[in-house]
């Protein structure tokens, strides 16, 4: 059954390409966001023709204020809204970014490094949005500037990314959780997957480090067809149709358990790979067996996985662990990467 899930994937959803792993930390970034410059007018609610989300006049007692698009590109968009007392603001757009695993936490994480105020500790989240059959994975953060509350959500949304913010003066979060959730679900932006829902076929791009020994090659093959094979057995083609969901722990899960066996089970005769091979399967062996592969994921992607539902974590004994294992492995630094063909599907269709 492995191997013909192997020369399935490699035979029709795998291009193997080198690429260059650019060290940003914490996450590799490949595209810059293309600037909101170019103003729409409207006087009246409007529907964006390429993404068909729609801009409201009104959402509650917030009022239309602004619409953008590039000037170049009118793939990406914005709202602006003011509540009628001028003392709270909210926005959506919807801009474009990579296809790819990471793509999530590399617009997130650009979006902290594009201010210049830090979020509030301890409430950055992993959220969704969820729309019938469609789920929308995302994370959600804070920040206090000068005398205002700052609530910023990311979602994958297909060949998009969706951001919302929402601001006000105050400390007062609960009022822009309401907010956020109150008029994503008058904006819908899951219907933007219903109308461009993303094919579920996908390429691999391999770093060069994948080729220093046959042993690193296959099994950095084997985590990424054992991920795209998890994915075909546990996430349906609504929730798929946003996007490859890197954010969920147990794909990341499915990435190690399948770099481990390829050795372990497909190929348990002595290796002839490099020692810093062998020491990279040995350390995820190892952490395996310890138990702890969900805790050093989760440290990793600075808590913003997520988990099953009622998961369990035992972080006390990871860092009792830690005390006596060397971490031998950055999730920063990647050996390949999976990257969503830009193409849509038809959900009425199976691939």
């Amino acid at each position: 059954m492995q191997s013909f899930w192997a020369a399935y994937f490699i035979n029709n959803c795998m291009k193997i390409s080198i690429f260059f792993v650019l060290l940003l930390l914490p996450v590799m970034i490949f595209s810059q966001e293309l600037r909101l410059n170019k103003k729409i007018k409207s006087s009246t609610d409007f529907e964006h023709p390429i993404s068909r989300i729609s801009a409201p006049m009104n959402l509650g007692n917030f009022s239309k204020i602004a619409l953008f698009a590039n000037s170049k590109n009118d793939s990406v968009f914005s709202a602006e809204y003011k509540n009628e007392n001028n003392d709270a603001l909210f926005q959506f757009k919807i801009v474009l970014g990579g296809l790819d695993e990471e793509r999530l936490f590399n617009y997130y994480f650009e979006n902290l490094k594009s201010r210049r105020y830090s979020p509030k500790e301890a409430i950055n989240k992993t959220i969704s949005f969820k729309d019938g059959n469609f789920k929308l994975n995302g994370i959600s953060t804070y920040f206090s500037h000068l005398d205002r509350l700052i609530n910023v959500r990311v979602y994958d949304a297909g060949f998009w990314i969706f951001v919302s913010e929402t601001s006000q003066k105050g400390n007062d979060t609960l009022a822009l959780d309401n907010r956020q959730e109150e008029f994503l679900k008058k904006i819908m932006p899951s219907k933007i997957v219903e109308k461009n829902p993303l094919t579920r076929y996908s390429n691999i791009y391999y770093a060069k480090a994948c080729f220093r020994d046959s042993l690193m090659l296959r099994s950095a093959m084997s985590s990424a067809t054992n991920k795209m094979r998890w994915i075909y057995e546990n996430i349906n083609k609504y929730e798929r149709a946003s996007g490859i969901p890197g954010i969920l722990l147990n794909y990341q899960i499915a990435g190690i358990n399948g770099f481990i066996d390829y050795k372990t089970e497909k190929n348990p005769k002595p290796s002839k790979g490099g020692y810093e091979t062998n020491n990279l399967i040995g350390f995820f062996i190892k952490l395996r067996e310890s138990g702890f592969i969900d805790e050093f994921l989760m440290e990793s992607y600075y808590y913003l996985l997520v988990p099953p539902e009622n998961h369990q974590f035992d972080y006390k004994g990871y860092q009792m662990w830690k005390q006596e294992n060397s971490i031998e492995y950055n999730t920063s630094q990647k050996y390949y990467l999976i990257v969503n063909s830009r193409k849509k599907t038809d959900l009425n269709k199976d691939e």
